[in-house]
């Protein structure tokens, strides 16, 4: 009986846990429409989406009976065998949905919790038919095999639909309206943002009206009692009011309709989803609470589960102010997360970078598919083309023609994502697609719906150009594949966790809470660091909207006497590293200086369109800085030529340096540390007139170096050391000639540059 005690009291508390990593994860579902397109300010859109996230969750209660019986068989199930098969997947999920969120990944949290529970259910199945039992039942008698299939197919069939339904309805959106609409189109969009409200207004009272408890008021009992009257009726009043505010007050009409769907969106996720998060501990408390009402003398070992089949929670939940608590609990807790959740923003970041409208420093790497798949798409884009009527193909590009100036994008953080007519279609599609399939009871994933739709869209806005379309598919094909990572992560964690309970009994309950305690901590730290990276990349980002040499000057300084650091601490730490022989350490600098690489690159980019702004009479002096950057790039290769050997030698366990090497070594360490601090000082303060005195500096390391590599030949000739450990040396004491040959170059075109 304590047993079931302590695993209904942590159900309580993992739902709190999951709802937190969960709404970080899946905030991004109803943020990213409205910040990318900077309708308001942050804390506003905050407000609204919170308060659709509370509405919401009385919305939720029909979804409930997923986590009851929608993948599993609960009267199949005895109580402790359903306690904890809950306790495992709500640790699974909390483990598994916050490694998405460190990460920086959208995933689905819906396809999440339907393949933990059926990895649980497998599992006790599993444990129940290996025993000598009669009538022994198969596994289809435990898990709903049919529904989990047909959810499966249908998140499966969602990636197309969505993705479609939202570059189709953008298409002809974009047609309609052009990139300058501003100030046009007012009784345009006040139809169409009429339409869409009112679709979305009808789908929200009709889920609505299954709760009476909740929404037992009169003008609901006429919209359910008058079918025909509900569509004209908010279409004509919802008309009015925009084309009122837009002809009166020049609204611009999409940021209210982006407004209302992100309150709409916040409502159908949190409806939809909420289920994902506090649905199984819920089931689990439910189970509790029956068995402790029941007086059942048997204990919970032989406590059946048949009520679990009824709705008795959609029809009677809010009665009960347990089940009004824990829903109003859940809606202040994933409000709370909306404002507080660092992680939140970096998977809202990931998304709204790959719908950005405009190229730029991109977050995922090409893969060959990626490269395919775009090839592919021109080869028949130009046959389309080819076969358009010129008309029509005209017609089409003038409606497409943007502004050189950007000025119809709003930006966000200096980073110019889209327009509020591309967010309008992102939200009101995603939640009309959401809210019907909240409406039919088909828990659809949110976050597969609203990432398809805004992928779509971004298509069809024509987002994804040469510059930019590897990068994009690169990063959506990456994020596919997590979702189906997902499934399968979460399917064999849960079937896993769930025998070392049953097996383990209190040591697998204290040692899975204390891991994922510890799992929380760590990711928290790790994504802590990340953040401050990033922090650095986005003060270089100020360069989208800087068009002068004093700035390039200031901010480009800085940015080159930072990467010029961060290229000598890594040499100084490589080089003791190898002295030591300590492989962590190598390959944490290994790590670092593909973070150095990645610095240098991006700073490049972001500088070269920065000078591409420059007025003609500063784009001479501007050649020099490009210099300086070529000689940054030069910087990186070379310490991965040094670093990546070292590492591999001492992974690989070869014999390390021998003495007269490893004093040779500490001695070029002393010289060139000299040399980097005297290096900076001269460039930090721009005393180039000791240019000279660097020159001088850099020819005595030269010869320090010429005379290590004299001896070191000499010695090899009489047969000291081994092969490997010789050719590293010999590489080791090339490439550091090559680091002080292009630090001082770097240092001589930015003396060029500010000359």
């Amino acid at each position: 009986m304590t047993f079931v005690w302590t695993i209904a009291i942590l159900l309580s508390l993992l739902a709190i846990a999951d709802l937190v990593v969960g709404v970080s994860n899946d905030a991004v579902n109803f943020l990213n429409s409205a910040i990318g397109s900077s309708v308001a300010s942050r804390r506003t859109i905050y407000w609204i989406a919170g308060a659709g996230l509370i509405a919401g969750t009385f919305f939720s209660t029909g979804m409930m009976e997923v986590a009851r019986k929608g993948v599993i068989y609960p009267q199949n199930f005895y109580l402790t065998e359903l306690m904890v098969l809950f306790l495992a997947v709500m640790i699974v999920d909390v483990i598994l949905i916050d490694t998405y969120n460190t990460l920086g990944f959208p995933t689905s949290t819906t396809l999440a919790v339907v393949f933990e529970l059926t990895g649980a259910a497998l599992a006790i199945a599993v444990l129940r038919t290996n025993h000598t039992v009669p009538g022994e039942m198969v596994l289809t008698d435990y898990i709903n095999t049919g529904r989990v299939f047909l959810l499966f197919s249908g998140i499966l069939v969602s990636i197309l639909f969505a993705f479609l339904t939202g570059a189709i309805v953008q298409f002809i959106s974009r047609l309609l309206f052009t990139f300058s609409y501003h100030g046009r189109f007012r009784i345009l969009f006040s139809f169409f943002g009429a339409f869409a409200i009112s679709i979305i207004l009808i789908l929200i009272f009709k889920k609505g009206v299954e709760t009476p408890a909740v929404w037992d008021a009169p003008v609901l009992k006429w919209f359910s009692t008058n079918p025909v009257f509900q569509f004209p009726t908010i279409f004509a009043i919802t008309f009015f009011v925009l084309y009122l505010l837009g002809l009166l007050f020049q609204i611009d009409i999409p940021r209210i309709v982006v407004l209302f769907g992100t309150f709409a969106l916040a409502l159908s996720f949190a409806a939809n989803d909420l289920v994902n998060f506090i649905g199984v501990p819920l089931a689990g408390i439910e189970s509790f609470k029956a068995f402790l009402i029941s007086g059942h003398g048997g204990g919970p070992d032989n406590f059946s589960l048949y009520f679990l089949n009824d709705e008795w929670l959609r029809n009677h939940g809010f009665e009960d102010g347990i089940y009004v608590s824990f829903f109003l609990l859940s809606g202040i807790v994933m409000m709370l997360t909306l404002f507080y959740s660092r992680k939140a923003r970096s998977v809202t970041e990931t998304e709204m970078y790959l719908g950005r409208q405009l190229p730029g420093r991109e977050h995922f790497e090409p893969s060959q598919l990626s490269r395919t798949m775009v090839r592919h798409f021109l080869t028949l884009f130009k046959k389309i083309e080819n076969i358009m009527p010129d008309r029509m193909h005209r017609f089409i590009s003038s409606r497409y023609k943007k502004d050189e100036n950007i000025s119809d994008f709003k930006q966000v953080d200096e980073v110019i994502y889209f327009d509020s007519l591309r967010a309008m279609v992102n939200l009101v599609v995603a939640s009309i697609l959401i809210s019907i399939g909240t409406y039919w009871r088909f828990p659809l994933s949110t976050t597969i719906v609203v990432f398809m739709v805004a992928m779509g869209t971004s298509l069809a806005d024509q987002a994804w150009g040469r510059e930019s379309a590897v990068y994009r598919i690169s990063g959506v094909l990456s994020i596919l594949g997590g979702w189906f990572i997902t499934a399968c992560l979460g399917f064999l964690g849960a079937f896993i966790l769930t025998l070392l309970l049953w097996w383990g009994s209190w040591i697998t309950i204290i040692v899975s809470v204390l891991f994922m305690i510890l799992f929380l901590s760590r990711s928290t730290k790790y994504h802590k660091k990340r953040q401050t990276e990033r922090e650095l990349f986005k003060e270089e980002l100020s360069n989208e909207i800087s068009r002068n040499i004093g700035w390039i000057k200031n901010t480009g300084s800085d940015t080159v006497r930072r990467l010029m650091l961060e290229s000598s601490k890594i040499y100084m730490l490589m080089v003791q590293g190898l002295l030591d022989e300590d492989e962590t350490e190598l390959f944490e600098i290994t790590r670092k200086t593909e973070n150095l690489k990645n610095q240098i690159k991006n700073a490049k980019t972001e500088f070269f369109s920065a000078l591409g702004r420059l007025p003609e009479e500063a784009q001479d002096s501007g050649q020099f800085f490009i210099q300086a950057l070529d000689y940054l790039t030069e910087l990186g290769n070379t310490l991965s030529a040094m670093v990546v050997p070292a590492y591999n030698h001492i992974k690989n366990h070869h014999k390390g340096l021998i003495d007269y090497q490893q004093e040779d070594l500490n001695t070029l360490l002393d010289e060139t540390t000299a040399f980097f601090n005297f290096m900076v000082h001269v460039e930090k303060d721009k005393k180039f007139m000791m240019f000279h005195e660097l020159m001088q500096r850099q020819e005595a390391v030269f010869n320090l170096i010429e005379n290590f590599r004299l001896q070191h030949i000499r010695k090899i000739r009489k047969g000291s050391g081994k092969t490997r450990i010789n050719i590293l040396y010999m590489e080791l004491l090339g490439e550091t000639r090559n680091l002080i040959l292009y630090s001082v170059n770097l240092v001589k075109s930015l003396k060029n540059f500010f000359g």
